[in-house]
């Protein structure tokens, strides 16, 4: 008889822990977004995407750029890396052309990576980063 009562006041006990798993695996699981299929009546979700105010990312200056990504290798000749600032290691790049020197950024040269360090960078940011690093040559 006692097996029995002590049965029936932990079940409850379970039955709880049992619902709320059920329930963070349901909030887990909630729909992160909707897919409208032309032909259908997509009113509702244009509207409801439309009160949202957009995303604005603004594009990085180029001392943004250099001081997040490039000046790990720039400021100490990393790898061959050109010194930031310091007209004799730079050679005759700058000769090149700064449309050069982007693509050589963004495809990567010798000990640099493809888009040096800044995965997320666009070619403008990488343009910027390179003009501000060839305007502080001494």
């Amino acid at each position: 008889m006692k097996k029995i009562i002590c049965l029936l006041l932990i079940l409850p006990c379970f039955l709880i822990i049992a619902s709320r798993e059920e329930d963070a695996i349901k909030q887990r699981l909630v729909k992160v977004g909707n897919v409208c299929i032309q032909g259908e009546d997509c009113s509702a979700l244009i509207a409801a995407v439309s009160s949202e105010k957009p995303l604005l990312l603004s594009e990085r200056s180029g001392i943004e750029v250099y001081k997040t990504a490039c000046t790990t290798c720039h400021s100490i000749g990393l790898a061959g890396a050109p010194k930031f600032g310091d007209k004799s290691t730079w050679g005759n790049r700058q000769d090149k052309g700064i449309e050069a020197l982007v693509v050589s950024v963004m495809n990567g040269l010798n000990g640099m990576p493809k888009m040096g360090l800044c995965m997320d960078c666009t070619k403008e940011e990488m343009n910027s980063a390179v003009d501000y690093m060839l305007s502080e040559l001494k």
